[in-house]
């Protein structure tokens, strides 16, 4: 059986919406045009997606220049700040904190729905965790990191009540911060906990892991509320995985990240099937989904294009027996 697929979310952003971005925000065009340009691009990761082969998809995140502040920016009580270096050269706008939370404008099942429209094959929606998103900004109200990040669980449990609600059955939390504060794992899990509630026996949940430390914390990351989690693990060659595995509970899902996403190089089938041959040494495979170590937003379009490719194939010859 071919191990199934998914990507993390974010995809390229085409010319023509960065274009239209820069419009809109200089006054030539409005709300209604960048839209547009979002639902076309939107059209373009789906059709990228289909092409490939993808099991289960997502809508690019067309919406968002940056995962956090792109969703933040929509949101009461925030400010975005100045540009703010994360890693290497890459550089993000910081959301600050200067009120009480409140949901301001559209919600993520808008863009589901429109999404969904698009294909017969299941879309996963996805949004940001509560915890990266109060990690991720500057807090000038709250005067607490539970405080914010109990102020963010109430938006995003929001926002997937929702997506319940307009029919999403996959549902994915990126929480890329997970264990940027190892004291302070008890608050994302009962963060993602209260956040996940709403789709408890409604939706397949999903957490996002991103670039987690596993050989540290991976036993206690086993352990969060979803019914499945997606790590980064090609970047390190798997380093931390079987703690992380072995300590998985019965019936959840692992999606292990084989396809590097922080460089343009791409990979040969028979590194990524290699990959996926000691990832399914540790966790049985139909539990086990392969998926890329992070989103596409930072690469070409042609490079994206390769590594699905290299990722679908090498899947579908671990299910043939020839990887």
């Amino acid at each position: 059986m071919a191990l199934l697929t998914t990507t993390i979310g974010s995809f390229p952003q085409p010319a023509a919406l960065q274009e239209a971005r820069r419009q809109f925000n200089e006054g030539e065009i409005d709300a209604g045009m960048l839209r547009a340009a979002e639902e076309d691009a939107a059209r373009r990761a789906i059709a990228q997606q289909e092409e490939a082969g993808i099991h289960l998809f997502v809508d690019g995140e067309m919406e968002r220049v940056d995962p956090v502040a792109g969703f933040a920016e929509r949101l009461g009580g925030i400010e975005i700040a100045g540009w703010v270096r994360v890693v290497g050269d890459r550089y993000v706008r910081k959301p600050r904190i200067v009120g009480p939370i409140v949901r301001a404008g559209g919600t993520a099942a808008d863009r589901w729905r429109f999404a969904s429209g698009l294909t017969g094959t299941a879309v996963k929606a996805v949004l940001p965790g509560p915890y990266t998103l109060m990690d991720s900004s500057f807090d000038e109200h709250y005067g607490s990191r539970r405080k914010a990040c109990e102020a963010f669980v109430e938006i995003v449990r929001a926002e997937v009540a929702d997506l319940v609600t307009a029919g999403a059955a996959e549902i994915q939390i990126d929480e890329p911060a997970a264990g940027a504060v190892p004291a302070e794992l008890p608050l994302l899990a009962e963060a993602l906990e209260s956040v996940l509630s709403p789709a408890a026996g409604r939706a397949r949940t999903w957490v996002y892991l991103g670039y987690a430390d596993l050989e540290r914390d991976g036993a206690a990351l086993a352990s969060l509320p979803a019914d499945g989690l997606l790590v980064a693990a090609a970047h390190s060659e798997g380093a931390g995985l079987e703690s992380l595995a072995v300590a998985l509970p019965a019936g959840r899902f692992l999606g292990v990240g084989v396809v590097d996403t922080l460089e343009t190089r791409v990979e040969a089938v028979e590194q990524v099937s290699e990959r996926l041959r000691r990832a399914a040494a540790l966790i049985a495979s139909d539990r086990l989904w392969a998926v890329p170590d992070g989103g596409f937003r930072g690469l070409p379009e042609s490079v994206v294009r390769a590594k699905l490719a290299v990722l679908v194939n090498a899947a579908r010859a671990f299910g043939s027996g020839r990887s």
